[in-house]
């Protein structure tokens, strides 16, 4: 074969590459708008039945702290370190809120299940997020912060504002 045949050759697979490679990022942005905008109305796939309890208990959680003027920011933030069940503006404060739920109060119930331990994830996790959400929502002005639960437990619903504070040693 000759150099004119090869370079051809060359050109047409090097065509070909970049039309493989052209539909493959169209595809993939096809499915990110997708995923994008149902994101709000669908619940996360493969969700295990103690899951799907504790998503409907969080969406109880969130219509409750709604008519009590709270916008939701974000839900079900997951990273290495835990997740956020909610995180809401209350006015001027980003807010963290766990939401709990529990059928008795053996044991000290949905309030006393928030252990020092959890409770330390759930720091960690808010400050993993902490700059993402200032900047998203608060347009880099560092807000108060407060971390708040949402009991549901036999009396009804509690809410704890403030109910655990971010320290600098842990």
């Amino acid at each position: 074969m000759d150099h004119a045949a090869l370079f051809s050759l060359a050109e047409l697979a090097q065509q070909k590459a970049v039309q493989r490679r052209k539909k493959a990022l169209a595809s993939l942005h096809g499915r990110l708008s997708r995923k994008q905008a149902g994101a709000e109305k669908r619940p996360p796939p493969n969700r295990s039945p103690r899951q799907r309890q504790g998503d409907l208990y969080e969406t109880r959680a969130l219509e409750y702290l709604q008519g009590a003027g709270c916008v939701l920011l974000e839900r079900q933030l997951c990273c290495p370190a835990g997740e956020l069940d909610l995180v809401v503006r209350d006015g001027s404060t980003l807010v963290f809120v766990e939401v709990r739920q529990r059928a008795s109060n053996a044991y000290g119930g949905a309030s006393a299940s928030v252990t020092p331990a959890k409770q330390r994830r759930i720091r960690l996790a808010a400050r993993y997020f902490f700059s993402r959400l200032v900047q998203q929502h608060f347009k880099g002005a560092t807000p108060y912060c407060r971390f708040d639960l949402l009991a549901f437990e036999p009396p009804g619903l509690t809410w704890h504002r403030d109910a655990f504070r971010l320290t600098l040693d842990k």
